[in-house]
């Protein structure tokens, strides 16, 4: 039933899975890092939400795109790693969304890498590589915060290629050490149709939209499912077309088409 769940939307590798049990099971004393790759869109971050919300896993997200070298403007690794001192000894999953936004297409794993990605890489190799980081704190201190228990997840679209791998990792800049530490890597595909469509019918954002305003949820529901079968082949940003599309239906008074009834009545606390 668990494996029903989480695969509802995406068809995940059943050894993906196993590692999140593997992890939940020997309470964070065994840490398979993985690498995570598919199309944008495909229900990545989604994907693995839903295997921690099943698993009752500790969630944390943080923008590798956003990330610069420790000491330069912007977010370090230090500053994005700062949820963890709220987890506790809590067994918590990292996502790195955006990983591949570290390294510059087609180097070859050499110092033609530019020095701030290059610098963020080695960053997460120490925090790999210990038990223990820095993290920032209260009052811009830094404090320490064990990651023993700690699983990460990176992942990116890597140009969108299929069947990313090891080999094909290093040649596009993944440190050789990395990929010593982070040896797993698991491809998933562009969400099918079927899927999306049950995912507007689970949408937690939409249920919240028709509470606030009111309205009937299964004609919502019908009504953007429609809008996502006719977008579906030339859409291009995934799961994320959802969001979009259940805001812009109650932001335009209930409608996407001119198929959609122009007019509806929400007998609200708000106005369209």
């Amino acid at each position: 039933m668990e494996q029903n769940k989480i695969n509802k939307y995406q068809a995940t590798s059943d050894k993906m899975v196993k590692i999140f049990d593997i992890f939940k099971a020997s309470e964070g004393l065994l840490r398979p890092h993985f690498i995570l790759t598919g199309p944008s869109g495909s229900g990545k971050s989604y994907t693995i939400k839903q295997i921690c919300k099943i698993k009752k896993l500790n969630y944390i997200e943080i923008n590798a795109a956003a990330l610069t070298k420790e000491g330069m403007a912007g977010n370090s690794l230090s500053k994005a790693l700062s949820p963890l001192n709220e987890a506790g000894n809590r067994l918590t999953v990292v996502f790195v969304d955006e990983f591949d936004k570290l390294f510059i297409s087609g180097n070859s794993n050499d110092s033609k890498a530019h020095e701030s990605t290059t610098g963020v890489q080695n960053e997460f190799l120490k925090v790999l590589e210990g038990d223990s980081t820095q993290v920032f704190g209260d009052y811009g201190k830094y404090v320490t915060v064990k990651t023993s228990k700690v699983l990460f997840v990176f992942a990116g679209a890597f140009n969108n290629e299929d069947n990313i791998n090891l080999q094909r990792l290093q040649d596009i800049g993944l440190k050789t050490e990395f990929l010593g530490r982070v040896g797993l890597v698991f491809n998933i595909e562009k969400l099918s149709l079927e899927a999306m469509l049950e995912m507007v019918n689970d949408s937690n954002e939409l249920k919240m939209y028709c509470e606030l305003y009111n309205t009937e949820h299964a004609k919502a529901v019908c009504d953007i499912q429609e809008a996502i079968k006719n977008t579906y082949k030339e859409n291009q940003i995934g799961a994320r077309l959802i969001s979009s599309l259940v805001t812009q239906y109650f932001i335009n008074g209930g409608k996407l088409s001119d198929s959609v009834v122009e007019n509806i009545e929400f007998k609200n606390k708000l106005k369209l």
